[in-house]
């Protein structure tokens, strides 16, 4: 069971975190959650990380679980990336000389890429670890709300949209259930918050996206299931290819069968080796 704490404080309210600690740990692992979600709904990762001796170092995104803003209003972006930022560093001084890893899933993986490419801290994980992102959506958007959701975007960026997910498409019931009727999920997104996602999983997959060059050499396992129904794999594919013919080191791995929350798996799968997947790709930067 985690640890709550205050990671941050401003005159809007706080940004609550989660801590999975672990004595003597062989490196920290910390998660950004996905739309909808919050970060101590990574309960059975963070178990599993803990066993392999990896402490584990979460928050709440804004708009989510019990961080500021109103629920879905994750944004806007500039202040997601100073969240990051003071999550490596409470993780930095929680555990000191501990690798640190930098994980993220579904627009929790479209942050990471981001502040992989322009984060204030982005070359200081060991590694990068990044599951199911938002760079592409399985159901696009009609260019005509697009523009719109444009537009509110800029007049009322705060304004609430529904974002509502069929959980049968997530993962494994066994591990996914309770998630619509979990009182701290919601179904919502802001209008920045979604244009945000999608203009940055364009600049993502087109290699647009302002870029410091810092993380360019810092490992990544980059992975997405093959019946995700939520993110398209195309928009991985593309990026994956891209950066590797760039020379980055990227581990891509499609896992057949497996839906939107590779790590909760799919029909026939609980996940365990996705998991797996990870504790070993982080044991060995520790």
């Amino acid at each position: 069971m985690y640890e709550t704490f205050t990671l941050r404080q401003t005159g809007k309210g706080i940004i609550e975190g989660q801590h999975w600690p672990v004595d003597h740990p062989r490196c920290v692992v910390c998660i950004i959650h996905g739309i909808g979600e919050y970060g101590g709904r990574y309960e059975r990762v963070a178990g599993r990380f803990n066993e392999a001796g990896y402490a584990v170092i979460a928050m709440d995104l804004r708009g989510h679980g019990h961080s500021m803003n109103k629920w879905g209003h994750c944004a806007p972006r500039t202040e997601i990336m100073d969240d990051i930022s003071a999550l490596i560093t409470y993780a930095q001084l929680t555990y000191k000389d501990v690798p640190l890893i930098l994980y993220g899933h579904s627009m929790g993986g479209n942050i990471g890429l981001d502040y992989r490419r322009r984060g204030g801290l982005n070359d200081v994980p060991a590694a990068y670890i990044i599951t199911a992102p938002w760079i592409r959506l399985a159901r696009p958007i009609p260019a005509a709300l697009y523009y719109l959701m444009k537009g509110m975007a800029k007049i009322r960026p705060s304004m609430i949209l529904s974002s509502a997910v069929d959980e049968s498409k997530l993962g494994n019931p066994e591990n996914v259930l309770p998630y619509n009727d979990n009182p701290m999920v919601h179904n919502k997104i802001s209008a920045l918050c979604a244009v945000e996602g999608f203009e940055i999983g364009r600049g993502l997959e087109r290699g647009t996206l302002a870029e410091s060059g810092r993380a360019d050499h810092i490992p990544m396992l980059l992975m997405h299931g093959t019946d995700d129904q939520i993110c398209d794999i195309t928009g991985t594919q593309k990026l994956a290819q891209r950066i590797t013919r760039q020379g980055q080191p990227v581990e891509y791995i499609e896992w057949e069968g497996l839906y939107h929350e590779i790590h909760n798996g799919g029909p026939d799968s609980t996940g365990d080796e996705v998991i797996d997947k990870m504790v070993d790709f982080i044991g060995t930067f520790c």
